[in-house]
């Protein structure tokens, strides 16, 4: 029989009991970004019975001065305002116990892991999982943000216009040969054309557009040309050339990037010379054979 988890034993050993609202607090290095107009809506339709338990780590007394102590929402963040809202002083919820620092000397690492495994929803929120994830110490999580630092790149805590928003995207390229190195080419290049990997020449159908184009041609294309060729006709003219391709073609926005990328390398070519588009088989050959990216 399989031993128990430190999630399931924590979980098992875990309590339900009113707490009093005042003294919850949130840990904003796992938790989404608050939101009041969902506390309002949530308040407007309150419903007592209806309400699921709230999921509350109780860190107890902390001497470390990084780490703080005190009762702390793992699930329910909104929830508890919105109750404070209509008035409501206590609630019930389910306590788990992470008093020993010792044994917890980072709390927040185990609460952030009970956060992704209670709250199915933030699936529809890639940014806030990977948040969680990356709190939780998830190894692919470390990874990525440890591969995008070589090229000067960053996840955005929240959706921004710098920096990457496309996380999902970022996280399907990782996986596609299953060592990151395809995603790593990919924003080398990014990098080399625009000086920063970032905003609009981060988009997901940018990324994907040269990801795609690297899978398919890297061993009869030339990097060089690449860059210079991307360079020449600047972001903001890739996209729409991508856009009037696909009015005549169809296709999804980055499969126009990357029809884009592929015409713009092959002007001045000789015919033999030229690319041709590439938009079925196999892309990347891993440990276990050929596999088709996922993007």
């Amino acid at each position: 029989m399989a031993q128990p988890t430190l999630v399931e034993e924590l979980h098992a050993a875990s309590e339900i009991r009113k707490v009093k609202l005042a003294l919850l607090r949130p840990d904003m290095t796992y938790q989404r970004e608050f939101s009041q107009a969902l506390v309002d809506e949530i308040a407007n339709n309150w419903d007592l019975v209806a309400s699921e338990l709230l999921l509350v780590s109780d860190r107890g007394p902390r001497k470390d001065e990084e780490v703080d102590g005190g009762l702390f929402i793992v699930n329910g963040q909104h929830r508890t305002n919105a109750a404070v809202k209509q008035g409501i002083l206590e609630l019930d919820a389910r306590v788990i116990n992470l008093r020993d620092s010792k044994k917890f000397p980072d709390p927040g690492k185990v609460e952030a892991m009970f956060r992704l495994k209670t709250n199915v929803k933030l699936g529809d929120r890639p940014l806030e999982r990977f948040k969680a994830q990356l709190r939780a110490g998830d190894p692919e999580s470390m990874a990525i943000v440890k591969l995008l630092a070589r090229y000067g790149a960053e996840i955005n805590q929240t959706p921004q216009e710098t920096g990457i928003n496309c996380i999902a995207t970022i996280e399907a390229l990782y996986r596609a040969d299953e060592t990151g190195a395809l995603l790593g080419e990919t924003l080398e290049v990014v990098r080399d054309t625009w000086e920063h990997v970032g905003g609009k020449n981060a988009q997901s159908s940018v990324l994907k557009g040269i990801f795609w184009f690297i899978a398919k041609h890297s061993s009869e294309s030339d990097r060089g040309r690449l860059v210079t060729k991307l360079k020449g006709i600047g972001i903001t003219n890739l996209h729409g050339r991508a856009r009037q391709t696909g009015l005549t073609m169809g296709g999804s926005l980055w499969i126009n990037v990357y029809r884009s990328i592929v015409e713009l390398y092959n002007e001045g070519l000789r015919e033999r010379n030229r690319l041709s588009w590439m938009l079925r088989g196999k892309a990347v050959l891993s440990k276990g054979g050929a596999q088709e990216p996922t993007i």
